[in-house]
């Protein structure tokens, strides 16, 4: 439960907007042949902010719908509980835990219950990226798509913070909380498309290509987040992120 193309979409009309989006840009652009694909649209992607419940949704509220991952239940057409606060949690504490690990911070490592030394002298990546995902999200899954798609976002801006700027320099805040809200959209994005794209995909190829799209089109949307990025601690990034995602839902007419 919860992997892509096992999960055929829910979220209401904001995941059926989402999908028909994507399948109309993927339509078009099978049928480019020789041509340069055209840019996936950002507008394309507002439909996966309406995935996510805010705080001032109540039970069952917003885009994303109430019931069990793949049940099919609650008033918002069943399908995954994406929270915005769920979502921003556990991103903030792999992204901090990560930008400790950069920066030397052996406090907000301990805080999150890793061992800086231990993880600076650890020298496969997958392991100390295992242990960063484990401390945001917990050490096991509970099966939801939810929790799956948290876990990927985790290992992402987890892996992401530790190698970028092959200048030496870390990642800003801004910067930090950017790339954490477009691959949250593009996770949540990717789970509620894979099974149509898959249906018209003419190869794994012309999949990973949508994939790769999604991702370039969820930054730019990123790009336009209203941010108050003031440092790097968990909560810190876990309210600019929060925040950035409702900025853009308000920008998008709360998709």
């Amino acid at each position: 439960m919860g992997t892509k193309g096992s999960y055929t979409g829910g979220g209401g009309k904001a995941g059926k907007d989402l999908r028909d989006a994507v399948s109309r840009w993927a339509d078009s652009a099978g049928a480019a042949g020789d041509q340069p694909r055209p840019p996936l649209p950002p507008a394309a992607l507002r439909g996966a902010l309406g995935l996510f419940r805010n705080s001032a949704d109540g039970p069952g509220g917003g885009g994303g719908g109430g019931g069990a991952s793949g049940a099919g239940v609650g008033s918002g057409g069943g399908g995954a509980q994406r929270t915005v606060a769920a979502s921003a949690r556990a991103a903030s504490r792999a992204a901090a835990a990560a930008y400790g690990l950069r920066t030397g911070d052996a406090q907000t490592l301990a805080d999150l219950g890793l061992d800086y030394d231990a993880l600076r002298a650890n020298q496969d990546p997958l392991q100390v990226t295992k242990a960063i995902v484990d401390a945001a999200c917990g050490p096991s899954t509970d099966g939801t798509i939810e929790d799956h798609e948290q876990r990927l976002v985790a290992a992402e801006i987890a892996g992401w913070i530790l190698d970028a700027h092959s200048d030496g320099t870390v990642p800003t805040p801004d910067e930090i909380v950017r790339e954490t809200i477009a691959l949250i959209v593009f996770e949540a994005a990717c789970t509620e498309t894979a099974a149509r794209l898959q249906q018209g995909a003419p190869s794994a190829a012309a999949m990973l290509a949508a994939e790769d799209e999604m991702r370039v089109t969820a930054r730019v949307l990123a790009e336009n987040a209203d941010l108050s990025a003031t440092g790097a601690t968990e909560q810190e990034l876990n309210t600019a992120i929060a925040k950035g995602i409702e900025s853009l839902r308000v920008i998008w007419g709360d998709a």
